[in-house]
């Protein structure tokens, strides 16, 4: 079963380990395919993630930084997305809420 057909609502996606807060002892670094996933969910393309979270994207060619989020580990392209960044991702997504 692919991601996408195991989390086919942004509902369902809240169940991962990735969208736990990293002080929960239960949280996992969200994998290339969480972000790809979350993105999809969300109906974001590569240029509407990168608008959100602050990173540069061109109209033509999009983020190489999204683009790199979202490449499986084992490629030289990969980069690991901050935590931050993630948090953000998933609160704009509405995955998780901000609680005072």
């Amino acid at each position: 079963m692919s991601v996408s057909e195991e989390y086919i609502t942004l509902e369902l996606f809240k169940s991962k380990p990735c969208c736990l807060a990293c002080t929960d002892e239960n949280y996992i670094h969200p994998e290339p395919k969480d972000v790809a996933t979350l993105i999809k969910l969300a109906g974001w393309s590569q240029n509407d993630a990168a608008k959100l979270v602050g990173v540069s994207y061109s109209t033509e060619r999009g983020s190489s930084t999204i683009r790199k989020w979202k490449t499986e580990k084992a490629k030289k392209e990969h980069r690991e997305i901050p935590y931050s960044t993630w948090r953000l991702m998933l609160i704009y997504a509405g995955v998780v809420v901000i609680e005072r």
